[in-house]
């Protein structure tokens, strides 16, 4: 669930607030009773990253299919056994 907090607060409370992050909450920092800014954890932001790359969801989805039918070579058969 997101905690939201004034900038002031957050100022006074940013190791606290790190922590939390690092576990799983999210922030929403507000300036006169209005969000002005989130902050989330790094994990989540490369989350939302790929899930905004509608190309890169596909290359994943294509790559699942290809090792769950066996379309894929292992290190040594692509690299030769000599690297």
């Amino acid at each position: 669930m997101d905690k939201v907090i004034g900038i002031v607060a957050t100022r006074e409370k940013l190791p606290q607030i790190i922590k939390e992050i690092s576990l799983g909450e999210r922030y929403i920092i507000t300036q006169r009773s209005k969000a002005k800014a989130i902050i989330v954890s790094l994990e989540e932001i490369e989350t939302l990253e790929i899930l905004a790359d509608r190309k890169l969801l596909r290359d994943i989805v294509a790559a699942k299919e290809d090792i769950k039918n066996r379309r894929y070579s292992s290190y040594e058969e692509y690299f030769g056994s000599n690297q």
